[in-house]
């Protein structure tokens, strides 16, 4: 969580230059930098980001293309996390609850009522764990196509997403996949070049 927070995204601080007025070099509108190829404006950072995905909510911070690696990583760990609390949770909740309202309460042996009754409401933890575990899920296994496909949230949601509720075609820019592996190892080692 704290490479994520801490690690700067890829911000674009070069100012306009020579090379300013030549064609084919962008320039942000908004703040005033050469914008290289997949570039974007983050509208709470002020700044423009590199291979931008998007602002986290979470973290409040841009995930980009020096701390994506960090973000994906720790998805990761929570989901883990959360699997294990889902899976540890279980047991206690279906004794609990789940055969003591489908089969009635005389059915839990008398070992494990007093169990139910000394856990207490932490029966209970079993359903948020399975809410948080669910929305990961859905988070990591997004940012894992994303990944793969080497695409970004925006980029996604430009190109992809809104031309298909609004019939209009939008040119997107050429970024080739190179491969699930290669788009991988782009991400997770993005100062090495192949």
């Amino acid at each position: 969580y704290f490479l994520t927070l801490f690690t700067d995204p890829g911000f674009a601080f070069e100012k306009q230059g020579p090379d300013a007025g030549s064609e084919g070099v962008n320039i942000c509108k908004k703040c005033d930098v050469i914008k290289p190829a997949r570039t974007h404006h983050c509208s709470i950072c002020k700044k423009c980001v590199m291979r931008m995905d998007h602002h986290c909510p979470f973290t409040n911070c841009c995930i980009g293309l020096y701390n994506e690696r960090f973000f994906f990583s720790w998805l990761l760990s929570l989901w883990s996390g959360n699997l294990y609390a889902c899976l540890q949770s279980w047991k206690p909740f279906r004794i609990c609850i789940v055969q003591g309202i489908m089969e009635g309460v005389d059915s839990v042996l008398e070992s494990d009522l007093a169990r139910c009754i000394a856990t207490g409401k932490a029966i209970y933890l079993f359903l948020p764990a399975v809410a948080i575990f669910l929305f990961i899920t859905v988070m990591l296994g997004w940012h894992t196509l994303l990944i793969a496909t080497n695409q970004t949230t925006i980029e996604f949601l430009r190109y992809r997403l809104e031309p298909f509720f609004t019939g209009k075609k939008k040119d997107c820019p050429t970024v080739e996949s190179s491969g699930v592996i290669s788009n991988f190892r782009h991400v997770f080692a993005p100062y090495k070049q192949d």
